[in-house]
């Protein structure tokens, strides 16, 4: 679901880019951060503290759940940056896909009858 939901944004973005679709880069920028992770110096490694600290804490703001459960989360959050940031990059070097005969002054209302 994320994936499909990265991609779309991504064709979004490819037919209507604004300014403030920078953010969503920034998981796709870090799938490619991961992939060159085995490749960096020792020194490029600094992010990895900072993200887990955020990782930590978008689990400590889930509204339900033992400190166990919350923690058990973060593998889960983890996938959805990358599920998401992948999914970005396949939105933005695939093909885009039009929607059917639908147009936007082609809307048809059905008729209810109230009793």
């Amino acid at each position: 679901m994320l994936m499909t939901y990265g991609r779309g944004r991504a064709e979004q973005f490819r037919l209507h880019p604004t300014p403030g679709s920078a953010l969503n880069f920034v998981p796709p920028m870090f799938c490619i951060y991961l992939l060159l992770t085995p490749l960096l110096p020792a020194w490029c490694l600094w992010p990895w503290p900072g993200y887990g600290l955020v990782l930590i804490g978008q689990a400590m703001v889930l509204k339900s759940g033992p400190f166990g459960f919350k923690l058990a989360a973060l593998p889960l959050i983890f996938l959805s940056h990358v599920c998401y940031g992948l999914g970005f990059w396949r939105g933005l070097f695939t093909g885009l896909k039009r929607g059917g005969t639908r147009t936007p002054g082609n809307v048809v209302l059905e008729k209810v009858n109230v009793p």
